[in-house]
């Protein structure tokens, strides 16, 4: 899992022309795009060795179903880049494929390695899928109202990239005059920095007093709460303790 987690922000720094990855010049910086783009290659294929190594039924099969899942999620999010779209259904999709998609698995092939019952292991794959969906809500909210010395990422990040989170969504939902702002936003890419800082101040400020990010965060705790339901059927012990303490910190997390 963290093979493949790596070969993605190896992958998504190039596409996105990132320059810093955790306040940290990002790879494509040092060495390169071309450098960048075969390591993160070179990690996928490493992941698919180990499991293929563990010689457990279907576990590669569902590790390639992921894999191809989270590149579809991430074309259909290049695809709408830039566009000033209200549409939840399609946002959800999105991080549903790009982020709990891992997640997902992760939860699965442990229980699977395990030889959890299928009541269990379905179970630890919902848990899986909800955390997955809340850890990226949350995300998409610090990209607007994080601590950048604690995160190491700027912010506004994601609006500079035509991307539209779900904190946006519930935004131009509430303040519908918030829309020709946002469009501005992503379509000036040739603004002087100074513009461009105002344009996001604005937008920001917007999109908080709009009550935007109060209302994604609930969203986020709606499915962390789901998460938690779905351990009702593992047996109480520091193993599901230890589930529950990662996604209630979830919640909370400010990097």
């Amino acid at each position: 899992v963290e093979l493949v987690h790596s070969a993605t922000l190896l992958h998504d720094d190039v596409v996105d022309l990132g320059d810093q990855r955790r306040g940290a010049p990002a790879a494509r910086v040092v060495y390169g795009n071309a450098a960048s783009i075969f390591a993160g290659d070179w990690l996928l294929i490493e992941a698919i060795r180990r499991v293929m190594r563990a010689r457990l039924p279907g576990l590669v099969e569902r590790l390639l179903e992921v894999i191809d899942e989270m590149i579809v999620a991430e074309s259909a999010q290049l695809a709408g880049r830039g566009r000033v779209s209200t549409d939840r259904g399609a946002y959800f999709r999105v991080i549903e494929g790009k982020t709990a998609a891992l997640f997902r698995w992760a939860m699965r092939a442990g229980a699977h390695a395990a030889g959890c019952p299928a009541e269990v292991t379905d179970a630890l794959a919902r848990f899986g899928q909800d955390l997955g969906v809340a850890f990226q809500i949350v995300d998409d909210c610090l990209d607007f109202a994080g601590d950048t010395g604690v995160t190491g990422k700027a912010l506004y990040t994601d609006l500079r990239e035509g991307k539209l989170t779900l904190p946006l969504l519930f935004a131009l939902r509430r303040d519908p005059s918030l829309r020709t702002l946002v469009a501005d936003a992503i379509a000036d890419d040739d603004a002087v920095p100074e513009v461009t800082r105002m344009r996001h101040r604005a937008i920001g400020a917007r999109l908080a007093a709009a009550g935007a990010l109060d209302e994604a965060r609930a969203a986020a705790n709606q499915r962390i709460a789901r998460a938690i339901a779905a351990l009702e059927v593992l047996p109480s012990g520091p193993a599901k303790a230890a589930l529950v303490t990662v996604a209630e910190a979830t919640a909370t997390r400010e990097k």
